[in-house]
């Protein structure tokens, strides 16, 4: 069966669910959970229906085979659900349910909320937002049932795809009485009225294009300004203190609260340090291998959707991944770890902006980079893709798998200025450490790290294959290892 009948098949069990489920809707719990959950499903396949509409000519044989083995799988999940509905209204049937049928219902429900899930992975891997981006009906239903990440992803799209100048981007917000209580000069935590607050400076060149600078860091902000964004592991934009005497500008970001739970109401005696991946590894902090794990899951998606909106980050490492550790009491004991979030937009820019094509200068950061990223003797380097920022990705994932920094992993210092030969030399060393992740962090964790590292440096690669593949071969495993200990946790096995 093709893709656009099994769709209309699966449309079609949806709508039978219904009418079993709808004497019930008021009288059942799990039913109504059933009813909502099915509302969620039907928007993602007419989703994939709107896709496969504008792509059927040109779908790939390896694209196609992701689409149909997702739909498949929730097809078998809601045909196996009609056979644990009650078949009629009455008394008897209604009893019957509760005994029996309930317990089998509730479960499938559990793994068609997995497979919602996991399809957001889908819709960003086949970059479906690109093609339907201009139907706000159906972004409207998404929006409806609670997904966050995909509408997130789809505004941010929307906004970034957007003229300069058009009036759906929201004016930047100017903030002032910021409190900085953090030493670094570019990135800092601040304290706005009652509120903690991430800020990064962004400043001006005097070059004679200092308006247009301004204006790039006013579009930024207004991107990025949507209170959604933590569920793709971004932050939002509050807006943009100017402090242009001093040629820079703050951008103020919300912090959510699940980051610092109970946050002091008056600066640290004295400043801190900004809390990112990079702190906690110097530190030693003593994570849980789960929290590893789940790191590097949140990284992940994060990378994957903001690519699918549209937009390049181009200084992932594990200094730009804001966490918040909270030390334990117990020396021997783990140490409370916050959900991830991907910082450090100043070099970000839409995927089809123009690009300078600097070299990174600074010797350190340098090793996280694309080796046709690092610069050598010809001064400009490769236009930034998916490629690179998946490449400085997986040098992440060696960072969380080693528990220690690129800097302390390669030891020594790095020369100031690029070497002949360097970063084919850092790559191949990258590479082994990479290798060797298997007995810290297993089998499935290591081959993802070896595809971020190997596929994008693969010569000649198509950009559409590599997103299937990041999202096939390091998303999806990385999901299935988190998953993994999340159900011994729930099961206690």
């Amino acid at each position: 069966m093709d893709i656009l009948s099994t769709t209309i098949e699966i449309i079609g069990i949806i709508q039978s669910i219904y009418e079993l489920c709808g004497v019930y809707r008021e009288t059942d719990s799990t039913v109504r959970a059933i009813h909502l959950r099915l509302e969620s499903v039907s928007t993602r396949i007419e989703l994939f229906q709107e896709y496969f509409r504008h792509t059927q000519s040109s779908l790939t044989t390896a694209r196609a085979k992701t689409l149909q083995r997702s739909l498949q799988q929730v097809q078998d999940l809601l045909q196996d659900l009609t056979t644990k509905l009650p078949p009629k209204s009455t008394v008897q049937a209604k009893l019957a349910w509760a005994g029996w049928g309930k317990r089998s219902a509730e479960g499938i429900l559990a793994d068609l909320k997995d497979w919602d899930e996991d399809v957001r992975g889908t819709i960003f891997a086949l970059d479906m937002l690109s093609r339907v981006r201009g139907d706000q009906a159906l972004y409207k239903r998404l929006f409806d049932t609670g997904e966050r990440s995909l509408t997130a992803a789809w505004a941010l799209s929307t906004r970034i795809h957007a003229p300069a100048s058009a009036d759906v981007l929201p004016p930047a917000i100017l903030l002032s009485a910021l409190t900085l209580f953090t030493p670094d000069d570019r990135r800092m935590l601040a304290r706005l009225g009652p509120d903690l607050v991430y800020v990064e400076a962004l400043y001006i060149e005097r070059d004679g294009d200092e308006e247009q600078q301004k204006h790039a860091i006013a579009r930024l902000a207004a991107v990025f300004h949507s209170p959604l964004l933590p569920a793709m592991h971004l932050l939002s934009c509050r807006g943009i203190a100017e402090d242009y005497d001093h040629d820079r500008a703050f951008v103020v970001y919300d912090l959510p609260s699940s980051f610092v739970p109970n946050p002091s109401p008056s600066p640290p005696p004295r400043p801190a340090p900004l809390p990112t991946l990079a702190h906690a590894l110097e530190a030693q902090a003593r994570i849980a291998l789960e929290d590893r794990f789940r790191i590097a899951l949140e990284i992940t998606t994060a990378v994957l959707e903001m690519h699918a909106a549209g937009w390049v980050h181009k200084a992932i490492r594990s200094g730009t991944v804001l966490v918040h550790i909270t030390a334990p009491t117990n020396p021997k004991a783990t140490a409370h770890v916050s959900p991830a979030f991907l910082v450090g937009l100043e070099a970000s820019r839409p995927q089809v902006a123009g690009s300078d094509r600097r070299p990174e200068m600074e010797p350190t950061w340098r090793r996280y980079h694309h080796p046709e990223r690092q610069g050598g003797l010809d001064a400009r380097v490769a236009r930034f893709d998916l490629r690179h920022d998946m490449y400085s990705l997986g040098a992440v994932l060696v960072e969380l798998g080693y528990r220690k920094t690129l800097g302390d992993i390669f030891g020594g210092s790095a020369q100031a200025l690029p070497q002949p030969g360097e970063a084919e030399e850092n790559h191949k060393r990258l590479v082994g450490y990479a290798r060797r992740l298997g007995d810290k962090m297993g089998s499935k964790y290591t081959d993802a790290a070896l595809v971020c590292l190997l596929k994008s440096t693969e010569e000649g690669k198509r950009l559409d294959d590599l997103r299937l593949e990041f999202y096939e071969d390091v998303l999806r495993p990385l999901s299935e290892i988190v998953a993994g200990f999340k159900y011994r946790r729930r099961t206690g096995i």
